[in-house]
């Protein structure tokens, strides 16, 4: 049995309004996605603090798709054991 990967893939923007714009293109398309903060370990300068969370196994149709629809981001960078199920509780 194989383990699941604590891999995630983080795609940065400059502001959240290009954000929101990838998040439907990438919706429409049937890719899912999330809208998270940027880890601190990845933020840089020009990333406005949020991004879209892509599980590994989604990672090369939002490339494609991204690439297909010319959509604007500053960058994708992955990280590996951000969520921590102890700490990151949600309602």
């Amino acid at each position: 049995m194989t383990e699941k990967s604590d891999l995630r893939y983080y795609i940065l923007f400059a502001n959240y309004e290009h954000a929101l714009a990838l998040r439907q293109i990438l919706l429409a398309d049937g890719i899912p996605n999330r809208l998270a903060p940027a880890p601190r370990a990845i933020q840089e300068d020009l990333s406005c603090g949020v991004s879209l969370l892509i599980e590994p196994e989604f990672m090369d149709d939002a490339r494609r798709c991204i690439e297909e629809h010319h959509a604007a981001y500053h960058r994708i960078a992955s990280l590996k054991g951000q969520l921590h199920s102890h700490r990151d509780r949600y309602c």
